[in-house]
């Protein structure tokens, strides 16, 4: 073995010792320890071992932690808070790691990778999670994503009217929520539409419509205004299942002196009539949603911890927060499609992630453990 390869077990050393000095008050609130592998890598420099080595032990800190805080973000918040993570606890992954060991070494051209195996305070860094405001939380009233496309006469309007006046006037009486997220903005067709409201947790999918025309010569009022006529629909499912649940519709009239300002007062006055309807008839799917505790027992570390976590998401869901995980048990709270916890814990049993044993079900309770 080369001086290089000699230098990561006198670091490894260096923090175990360290590790073992002494405990602080706040290492003592945070016990639950779990251990991760991971790798990492530094620009070898033949002049300065020591620090080719740190660096690449910092590296794989580094994923190893962003590997655990994935666990607690759900997809909104890896994709919009990835730099408030990277400038917090991928700054200083040290205060979340308790020890680590040197399974491998190795240069490679001009780098020098390493694995490790690496102890993590999983619940400090859960909680830091939670107080950047970037682990998945619960949720006190329901999500819903929204496309509404609108036109004047013939042309797509790039105003938005319509669906600002619907969004605006749900916002302000009642616990719905409008996810804005890129995927959003940049779905083309009602499918990836569909799909980027499940990652952005979106409870409910909202598809609507609004068009403004001008009203036959007939029936125009008087001369020097332009009167114009809007109608608007909307269809709402639910985000997991694509169960379409109600359809609505509305109609508005509009003067004015100007051909596009009667257009658009058109479109805002459909849309916060369709505001009006929808909030008369879906006060069914917007009440705050119960979540159903998933405990799964005799998980064998944090990758089982990730593998549940991505079968739970994948069975159709509204959402999922991802709670603890500690000594082989998980527990997520799950916001099932359907308010029946006998069906989600039978399709979590069919998904085949792991060979599970269901000890109990009730309405807020399904805990399982996996056989061996």
């Amino acid at each position: 073995m080369t001086n290089a390869f000699k230098i990561l077990p006198l670091l490894a050393a260096l923090g175990l010792m360290a590790a073992c000095a002494g405990r602080t008050k706040s290492e003592v609130m945070f016990d639950s320890v779990e251990a991760v592998e991971a790798e990492g890598a530094a620009a070898y420099n033949e002049k300065d071992l020591s620090a080719t080595a740190g660096a690449a032990v910092a590296d794989a800190q580094r994923n190893a932690l962003e590997s655990v805080a994935g666990l607690f973000m759900d997809a909104r918040s890896k994709a919009e808070k990835y730099g408030v993570l990277r400038q917090n606890l991928l700054r200083s992954p040290g205060l979340y790691i308790k020890k680590y060991k040197v399974l491998s070494e190795r240069r490679e051209g001009a780098l020098y990778r390493v694995k490790l195996r690496i102890w993590l305070y999983i619940d400090k860094a859960a909680s830091a999670l939670r107080g950047l405001s970037m682990a998945e939380a619960g949720r006190p009233g329901a999500s819903a994503a929204l496309m509404f496309d609108e036109y004047l006469a013939s042309a797509a309007s790039p105003y938005g009217d319509a669906r600002k006046a619907f969004s605006d006037y749900l916002a302000r009486r009642t616990a719905l929520s409008f996810p804005d997220t890129p995927a959003l903005k940049n779905s083309s067709d009602e499918n990836s539409f569909f799909e980027a409201a499940r990652a952005s947790g979106a409870d409910l999918v909202f598809i609507g419509r609004a068009d403004a025309g001008p009203m036959a010569a007939s029936q125009g009022p008087q001369a020097g205004f332009y009167p114009v006529r809007a109608q608007a629909g909307l269809k709402i499912y639910e985000a997991g299942s694509r169960r379409l649940l109600l359809e609505i519709s509305s109609r508005s009239n509009a003067l004015d002196p100007s051909e596009e300002g009667a257009f658009r007062k058109a479109l805002v006055s459909a849309g916060e009539l369709l505001g009006q309807e929808a909030v008369s008839k879906v006060d069914a799917f917007i009440r705050p949603a119960v979540p159903l505790t998933l405990r799964v027992k005799g998980l064998g570390g944090i990758e089982d911890a990730r593998k549940l976590k991505t079968a739970v998401d994948g069975l159709g869901i509204n959402g999922s927060s991802f709670e603890s995980y500690s000594e082989g048990e998980a527990v997520i709270m799950v916001y099932p499609a359907r308010p029946d916890p006998q069906e989600f814990s039978s399709a979590l049993l069919r998904a085949g992630v792991f060979d599970l044993g269901l000890e109990s079900v009730s309405q807020s309770e399904a805990v399982f453990s996996v056989i061996r």
